[in-house]
């Protein structure tokens, strides 16, 4: 790629998409903004507002040889942002392309496109009266529904594995060219959705941490809102073994498949940083090591014997354990008002916190999980949490767990040990999604800039450490891509790579991203 073939490819997509869409020099400071405090060449920024535009942006890149770099919203913070895996690409912001393309109300199947964010998705679900679970994450509601998707994101909503509720997508090839699903593809736009996996090799996978097309558009399965929801909350008692207290949860997840949803078990740190004390009130003594709160899902009918099964489950090993749903908070602020004004605003504090609990189990957008973040810089008062424009440095640790003993404690310790030992705060939490398998949730909190060679280090540590236990990142930041692919004998990055160039000779799209860098 010489200067020219820029020139050239700048005044081809100036025609295409007007020059207040092509962003160039000062215009693409904001995108170089990031959390992990790393620095990238950008040569421009395209915006795109139709699947159309896309795919004529494409064909222009690959006339010129110049590689694209496509993000949806840019709000992954702690893995990359906006920024490219490599030095000067030009990037394609789909956050204009925001439109929620149809709704089957009957089978809860959305069509949407990357701009759209969780926030826009619950508004427009309670809009048309729509009683369905947005699949929400802590990243808060400015994130994109379908980039979280495209990274395997998860949540605390029935549909806890994201990428798994996509039934359908359509993507813009290297050469211009339009993929979609199979079943639309021959005709059968009518079972498009209800089957995931069409006829013959599942290629949709491709698109998932991978650089094989741009999605311009996803269908996902939403789950319906069951006649019941109900938070369960508790705090170990840590005289126990937390051994059998990790086999103990396993089985009760795996007996009542369905009616109980994801479990969070959070350490004491986690807590403190999140909701600014480690008191949290309504009888929780702050005497504990982990606090855990899971989700009941199911008909009013079942409730009172769910609630038995899940303390006969656990009895023994908590401190105590509150059991809330809606209408409880509902009496509960009821009774506030009753209480004198200094305990009365306490308590009230305390209520909120229930609150804001609940509606994350409800599938409402919320950021709680972005406070502890704030460590280093001041939480805006009246704003929405960002931490790029706040100036938050971050790097998130999200090994894959086994949810059994064995794994789950030497991982819990040495993610502890590690954080502790490069002077980073000990934040640790697990997301269990089912009774085999967990995630863990840490992030490396550090001072801008002058922490950020040491947040690495320990980053690099955790990862070796943890692969050496058997446990490796389900997503990666984009400093760490390389890395990954880096083992030459490696016969499922060979195959990858013989399928990028075949599909993307000139490697265009996305360059080392979850792939081996071009030479």
């Amino acid at each position: 790629m010489t200067s020219k073939n820029i020139d050239q490819a700048l005044q081809e997509w100036k025609i295409l998409l007007g020059d207040t869409d092509v962003r160039t020099a000062a215009e693409l400071e904001p995108y170089k903004i990031n959390c992990l405090g790393l620095t990238r060449t950008i040569l421009a920024a395209l915006r795109p507002s139709t699947e159309l535009e896309v795919a004529n942006l494409v064909k222009i890149a690959a006339r010129w040889h110049i590689p694209l770099y496509a993000v949806s919203t840019g709000r992954n913070w702690g893995y990359g942002t906006s920024l490219p895996v490599t030095e000067s690409c030009v990037l394609v912001d789909l956050s204009r392309m925001n439109h929620i393309l149809s709704m089957d109300a009957e089978l809860g199947l959305v069509t949407l496109e990357p701009g759209v964010t969780q926030q826009q998705l619950f508004d427009y679900l309670k809009a048309h009266n729509l009683d369905f679970f947005v699949p929400t994450v802590g990243a808060g509601p400015s994130v994109s529904v379908m980039g979280n998707a495209l990274e395997r994101g998860f949540g605390m909503t029935p549909q806890e594995d994201h990428f798994g509720a996509a039934s359908a997508i359509r993507a813009v090839l290297p050469n211009g060219d339009i993929y979609q699903s199979h079943l639309p593809s021959i005709g059968a736009a009518t079972a498009n959705g209800v089957w995931t996996w069409g006829v013959g090799p599942y290629l949709d996978g491709l698109f998932s941490q991978g650089n094989f097309g741009i999605v311009t558009s996803m269908q996902i399965a939403l789950a319906r809102r069951p006649e019941h929801t109900e938070v369960y909350i508790f705090t170990h008692q840590k005289e126990t073994s937390l051994s059998e207290f990790i086999d103990h949860c396993r089985v009760m997840l795996s007996g009542l498949k369905g009616s109980l949803g994801p479990l969070k078990l959070m350490n004491r740190r986690q807590i403190e940083m999140t909701a600014g004390t480690d008191d949290v009130g309504m009888g929780f003594t702050p005497d504990y090591e982990w606090m855990g709160f899971g989700v009941i899902h199911t008909r009013k009918s079942m409730v009172r014997p769910i609630r038995a099964y899940v303390r006969k489950s656990l009895d023994g090993y908590l401190k105590r354990m509150l059991f809330m749903n809606t209408r409880r908070i509902q009496f509960l602020n009821h009774l506030c008002r009753l209480i004198p004004r200094s305990w009365g605003r306490r308590f009230q504090t305390q209520i909120g916190r229930l609150e804001e609990l609940m509606s994350i189990m409800n599938g409402e957008p919320r950021g709680l999980e972005l406070k502890m973040v704030y460590r280093y810089v001041p939480m805006p008062e009246n704003k929405a949490l960002d931490p790029i424009r706040d100036g938050v440095g971050l790097i998130w640790y999200a090994p894959i767990i086994p949810f059994k003993a064995s794994v789950v404690v030497p991982m819990m310790s040495m993610m502890d040990e590690t954080l502790k030992k490069h002077g980073f705060e000990p934040v640790v939490s697990l997301t269990v999604l089912n009774e085999s398998c967990s995630i863990g949730v840490i992030p490396v909190i550090y001072k801008k800039p002058e922490q950020m060679e040491k947040a690495q280090a320990c980053f690099e540590e955790l990862c070796k450490r943890g692969t050496e236990l058997g446990c490796f990142p389900y997503r990666l930041p984009i400093s760490a891509m390389e890395d990954l692919t880096k083992n030459s004998s490696s016969t499922y990055w060979d195959m990858v790579d013989r399928l990028k160039s075949v599909m993307d000779p000139e490697r265009i799209l996305s360059p080392g991203r979850y792939a081996r860098r071009p030479s």
